[in-house]
């Protein structure tokens, strides 16, 4: 289940972009996001204590003001811009599709190192989504770990 607890963000897309991201990737969406027990946090909401010790793959400290997630054992907490914004909207997506691959990978090896080798190899999809008065098409870039699943 998707639990938010942001005001602003375009709630229709994020549910799109788990459905998507798992469908492409081979798994069923309905039947994951079910499993999981999935929060929604603000950018404002994030622990950066915990991110105290974590650098990124360059060796860089965890930006806060940039979209982050933690992927545990059957819980996924998001920190996303809390924002409709189009700009912010692919920021979003971007860290959702990259958490969606740490879950789908849950129990492999590959858990952390699958995807973060395989950060620019990427397959692209297209979905539509309602944005307050009208359909919008958006362009998702997945990290490629089907060879894993």
């Amino acid at each position: 289940m998707i639990t938010f607890h942001t005001d602003k963000i375009n709630k229709r897309f994020v549910r799109r972009v788990f459905e998507n991201t798992i469908m492409h990737l081979g798994s069923h969406p309905m039947e994951f996001i079910k499993e999981w027990d999935i929060h929604v946090w603000g950018l404002e909401d994030t622990n950066i204590q915990f991110f105290e010790h974590i650098v990124t793959t360059s060796g860089q400290k965890i930006n806060p003001n940039m979209p982050s997630g933690v992927t545990g054992l059957y819980r996924m907490d998001l920190y996303l811009h809390n924002s409709p914004n189009v700009f912010k909207l692919r920021e979003n997506s971007d860290r959702i599709q990259h958490e969606i691959c740490h879950a789908l990978l849950l129990g492999t090896p590959q858990f952390v190192s699958g995807v973060h080798s395989m950060v620019n190899t990427r397959f692209k999809v297209s979905f539509w989504y309602w944005d307050r008065f009208k359909y919008n098409k958006f362009y998702l870039s997945i990290i490629d770990i089907r060879q894993w699943l």
